[in-house]
């Protein structure tokens, strides 16, 4: 294509002050038209007179290369001209990589430097353990290479190479975005592989109990944890939530309990409130102080032994613990959610009562239960045998 003379002309589709004047006839380093507008003539004959000089410069910088490096532009151009790319675009990609993979880290020290950060945020133990548990996976295949240098094809790869459920998976690939994120925030990656990747389709209701199953483990479950069992079925607080909470939160006679934003997962204060059947759990709060659960280790292995105990307590009695057995995630606040919207049919209280968005809500808990099977979960109180 011949290339036009540059030259300053009138601009006739002027519509804006200072536009009147434009230099046609030169394009950038990747053959794109330049157009530079002017008031006067008198200023676009001055910045074209200086561009010329310019070009001339590089001109003459062109000259003077010697033989092998005009061999070399001549086989680096006969490389590139198959992707439509020129030798300043592609030294300038490479420029920006080698700079890039110069700052990384390996994969190994960015997920401990990010279960650092976690820490010092805040955040809770159990999501730390998860990310730990995660990113140790995916550690190893990846521990050794330059964060940079990490591709979405391997990701892909190795995501699909899980012998998981496509939830399993898909949470997988939330630790990794996030991994990389923090790899960006960092300095060590300039985008975010992940992004990218194969999404796989995990559509699943939330795992919940049957009334019958959270009496149970109520009934068995050692004194120091019952609070907190009640805590998460009949008021949805989140485990982690809970494990913040201090009895000075909890207010019985007014029939609320405050989780204050530094406690809370989403860093935004509710009032939770107090049901009839939470009451009974709770029992008196007079002259209770400091943590409503013991410690954190110390509560998952009182869990692990009253999902036991009520197993074999329902099994005794020849009715189902299939929940209780596989045990789904988050499965006490889950149920509360659905329970509770099948009992008051208002997804705006219930998301304000769980601190969680009305669209979440809507459409991971609607019409999961009954109304009559509502009414039994929230009928669930302390008998004979609790606490043991």
């Amino acid at each position: 294509m011949k290339t036009a003379k540059p030259r300053v002309i009138p601009n006739n589709t002027a519509k804006t002050p200072g536009s009147k004047w434009v230099v046609e006839g030169l394009r950038d380093q990747k053959g794109a038209r330049i157009r530079k507008f002017f008031g006067t003539r008198d200023e676009g004959d001055e910045w074209l007179r200086k561009k010329r000089v310019e070009l001339s410069q590089q001109g003459r910088a062109a000259m003077d290369l010697n033989d092998a490096q005009r061999v070399d532009a001549v086989r680096a151009l006969a490389i590139l001209a198959e992707h439509q790319v020129n030798l300043t675009v592609a030294a300038e990609a490479f420029h920006k990589r080698a700079l890039m993979l110069k700052k990384t880290v390996t994969f190994g020290v960015l997920r401990e430097q990010m279960i650092a950060a976690k820490k010092a945020d805040r955040n809770s133990t159990s999501y730390v353990a998860d990310l730990r548990t995660r990113l140790s996976g995916f550690g190893q295949a990846f521990d050794g290479r330059p964060v940079a240098s990490i591709e979405t094809r391997e990701i892909d790869d190795w995501l699909r190479a899980l012998t998981l459920s496509p939830t399993s998976r898909s949470n997988y690939r939330k630790v990794l975005m996030t991994a990389f994120a923090f790899a960006i925030s960092r300095g060590y990656a300039g985008e975010n592989p992940v992004v990218k990747t194969a999404r796989v389709r995990a559509v699943t209701a939330p795992g919940i109990l049957t009334p019958t199953e959270v009496a149970a483990l109520l009934s068995v479950a050692d004194s120091r944890i019952v609070v907190s069992i009640a805590l998460s079925a009949f008021a949805g607080i989140r485990d982690a939530e809970v494990g913040r909470l201090t009895w000075d939160k909890v207010n019985l006679a007014e029939g609320h309990i405050v989780i204050d934003a530094q406690a809370a997962k989403t860093d935004s204060r509710r009032i939770v409130p107090i049901l009839d059947n939470l009451r009974a759990w709770m029992g008196p709060a007079k002259d209770r102080s400091g943590p409503v659960r013991p410690t954190q280790r110390t509560t998952y292995l009182l869990y692990q032994q009253a999902k036991k105990k009520a197993v074999a307590l329902l099994q005794g009695e020849g009715k189902p613990s299939a929940n209780l057995d596989s045990w789904p995630r988050n499965a006490l606040r889950h149920s509360f959610v659905s329970y509770r919207l099948a009992a008051i049919s208002n997804s705006n209280q219930v998301a304000e009562e769980a601190g969680n968005s009305v669209r979440v809500v809507k459409k991971h808990y609607q019409k999961l239960v009954t109304p009559a099977q509502a009414a039994l979960w929230f009928a669930v109180s302390p008998g004979e045998g609790e606490g043991g």
